[in-house]
């Protein structure tokens, strides 16, 4: 099983030009980025080989530019917000990463590429996800600290994205990720 999860940020930089020492500030919301690609990618052994993070940055100065990271080809390991941001920042640079992948696309055309019936939408009124039979490689999609916006939902919803709840409680976008891992990580030991 591979997971997928996509992150919808309505502020990331889509320019390098963001500095490390404010990556709340300069980087429109990068410690967020940052935090939701240590939550995929960070185990105690190395790197989750069975993740993949694609983060649709909408921000300025040129939007929109998808930045895809893949477990299973990743040469390093990702355990703070500066070294996230490092390899965010190379990518976004056009300096070749190991495992990360850079592409002008859109979070519609991203959303229309993805297999149907396996599109998981993160949203606070869905069905709990304890309930919800998981197909086999999910795609979790979440948006950051502004949620994901109306048309977002649209497109999510004329996809057949299953909209699925961690609780009652709203969490910060990087716990959904250890969540949804720690759920898949049973579901693969109780098989």
């Amino acid at each position: 099983m591979v997971r997928t999860f996509i992150l919808k940020s309505s502020e990331g930089r889509t320019a390098p030009d963001f500095s490390l020492k404010s990556l709340a500030g300069s980087g429109g919301r990068m410690d967020l980025i940052a935090r939701c690609i240590i939550a995929t990618f960070a185990i105690p052994r190395g790197i989750r080989k069975d993740a993949i993070l694609s983060i649709v940055l909408e921000g300025p100065p040129n939007p929109p530019v998808t930045v895809t990271m893949d477990g299973r080809d990743l040469n390093r390991r990702i355990i703070s917000e500066v070294e996230a941001a490092e390899v965010l920042r190379d990518a976004l640079s056009g300096r070749p990463v190991g495992g990360v992948r850079v592409e002008r696309k859109s979070f519609e055309r991203l959303i229309r590429e993805m297999p149907r019936g396996s599109l998981y939408y993160l949203h606070e009124n869905g069905e709990e996800i304890g309930r919800v039979k998981i197909g086999k490689d999910p795609i979790f999609v979440l948006g950051d600290q502004k949620g994901i916006d109306e048309k977002g939902e649209r497109v999510l919803d004329e996809a057949g994205a299953k909209r699925v709840s961690l609780g009652p409680i709203s969490y910060l976008a990087s716990h959904c990720i250890v969540i949804i891992n720690n759920e898949l990580d049973q579901m693969i030991v109780e098989e």
